[in-house]
């Protein structure tokens, strides 16, 4: 088993993201400290995909992010009851892009999908009506509707597992941070501004 802890700072918020490569915690809800009262709570929720060239073997990385906290949990065959519980809580929300490409995937390849996957640039033009924020990347978006600058903290790098150890360094760590924690800040302000 093994666990990073890293301290991120992402325009002056520090957002500690925990990496772990199989997940103890009982009860993932716990992992995340209530930054807020609203009924719905909204995670920012990505995932990067690696099959190994030589196997059929698929290995799966889920970013999870709620307020200035972020989980990265690396598996391969073994998907902890944790995880499954957890997007399945009625009272969740996760968001981001690509999410229903990305809960497709998981359910075909580990039997398990996410309860409420909201896609975020479709979710912004329908309740800013305004259509073209559908078209949007990540940061074009966190700026338009949270005025959440990162563009410059993020990485070139596509991905944020080493495609040839499978392993996670901290600078993929911080672009999975960045990434999840875009998606929370967008999507908590969609939700807290038009519900």
């Amino acid at each position: 088993m093994n666990h990073n802890l890293h301290i991120f700072n992402l325009n002056g918020v520090s957002v500690k993201t925990t990496v772990s490569d199989e997940f103890i915690f009982g009860d993932l809800s716990g992992f995340f400290q209530p930054v807020n009262d609203y009924k719905t709570k909204v995670f920012g929720f990505d995932v990067e995909w690696l099959v190994k060239p030589d196997e059929s073997a698929c290995n799966c990385a889920i970013a999870l992010c709620y307020g200035q906290s972020c989980l990265i949990i690396h598996f391969s065959t073994h998907v902890p009851e944790a995880v499954v519980n957890f997007l399945h809580r009625p009272n969740y929300t996760f968001v981001g892009f690509g999410i229903k490409e990305n809960v497709a995937r998981l359910e075909k390849k580990y039997g398990f999908g996410c309860r409420n996957a909201v896609e975020l640039g479709p979710l912004a033009a329908n309740l800013m009506k305004k259509p073209i924020l559908s078209y949007y990347g990540v940061d074009e978006l966190a700026f338009e509707v949270c005025q959440l600058d990162l563009h410059k903290l993020r990485p070139f790098c596509s991905s944020f597992m080493d495609s040839e150890t499978f392993d996670f360094s901290k600078k993929r760590a911080k672009f999975a941070t960045i990434n999840a924690y875009s998606y929370h800040k967008i999507g908590s302000k969609l939700f807290a501004r038009f519900s």
